[in-house]
């Protein structure tokens, strides 16, 4: 009968209500022996403002905890995603893995298989991803979703510096950090790939756990290829700074070198940044075809980069006429292309 009569306290008049609770004696409201009475009063408000009366009281946050539960049961995967993490928190402490949701089958790239915690790292809550990694003896660290892909992997692709650090922290049980996906892609690489160099210095801090010379088998593709290719500035002299480990003349399958890559794709940047390194580099290696680093630079069109090659000067100067297996020269090359420039 008490129930029926309880008016729920409308959304607009919550905001009041929270302020006023340091005075307001919930206890004075609640009929203990009818529990739920306290219940439907929280079931009117939001949760974030039920967050907020898990530190008003004890009794206030039995009460709050219980709702919460109640109302995001089976929704681990919304509560990560939205980045609750005292939703989360709860989820986890008071709830087994089904009642959580905890095993939400996620797709990722329309692959099946991703996790909640794949997902936690991908969007970046890095709070969230902490409190996952406390309870890592049920949420499997090293999963593998359908295409291979791997939290680690996933957290290096998309250049989030908090959550790589996490994992790389993590201990108990260790990420692996050389796992590889589908594509043959391991974290080192796909971070180099895209750009991220804050999350490239956070592996190289760790370099004795990356294989930093890794390649894919159908193509040879190296971390320090993709990111010459791709032309990432930053990534390349951090690499560079570690020339000591990292193999600066790695040839891919058809036999094109990091230099060639640059200079093919006009990189001029990364090319100023390798030929200052010269000592290191293999200037006139030729691939397969018997192609050179000037000669792409001249066949593309690159007139920056190949100045650049022409100005240079050193023990080791570039091979102006050096000769394809069909017998052209880098000048051939850009005549044939019309690159009077």
């Amino acid at each position: 009968e008490v129930a029926s009569r309880h008016l729920p306290i409308q959304r607009q008049q919550q905001s009041k209500f929270i302020k006023k609770a340091p005075q307001f004696k919930m206890e004075n409201v609640i009929n203990h022996g009818i529990p739920h009475v306290g219940e439907l009063i929280f079931e009117s408000i939001d949760t974030p403002e039920l967050i907020q009366c898990l530190s008003v009281s004890k009794t206030w946050k039995v009460l709050a905890e219980n709702v919460l539960i109640k109302r995001w049961k089976g929704k681990m995967f919304k509560a990560c995603k939205s980045g609750e993490t005292k939703v989360v928190q709860l989820l986890l402490e008071r709830c087994n893995s089904e009642e959580s949701g905890l095993n939400f089958d996620i797709t990722f790239d329309g692959k099946r298989g991703g996790t909640i915690f794949m997902m936690a790292c991908y969007i970046g809550h890095k709070d969230v991803v902490k409190l996952l990694l406390e309870h890592s003896n049920r949420i499997e660290p090293n999963a593998r979703c359908n295409n291979g892909l791997t939290a680690f992997i996933i957290a290096c692709a998309r250049g989030d510096e908090d959550v790589v650090k996490l994992l790389l922290d993590h201990s108990d049980p260790k990420i692996e950090l050389n796992a590889r996906d589908d594509c043959n892609f391991t974290a080192f690489m796909a971070a180099c790939h895209n750009g991220h160099k804050d999350v490239v210095q956070l592996l190289l801090d760790h370099s004795d756990r990356i294989e930093l010379n890794a390649a894919r088998p159908s193509d040879r593709m190296t971390a320090f290829i993709w990111a010459c290719d791709k032309g990432h500035k930053d990534v390349v002299k951090l690499l560079l700074d570690h020339s000591d480990r990292i193999d600066l003349n790695a040839r891919n399958r058809c036999g094109y070198t990091p230099f060639m890559w640059a200079c093919k794709n006009g990189h001029k940047d990364v090319v100023r940044l390798l030929l200052q390194h010269s000592n290191k580099i293999e200037l006139n290696a030729q691939n397969r075809f018997g192609g050179t680093a000037l000669m792409y630079a001249c066949m593309n069109g690159h007139k920056e980069v190949v100045q650049l090659l022409l100005n240079h000067s050193s023990d080791k100067p570039i091979e102006l006429n050096a000769k394809c297996n069909d017998g052209m020269t880098p000048l051939m090359y850009a005549c044939m292309n019309g690159h009077k420039k």
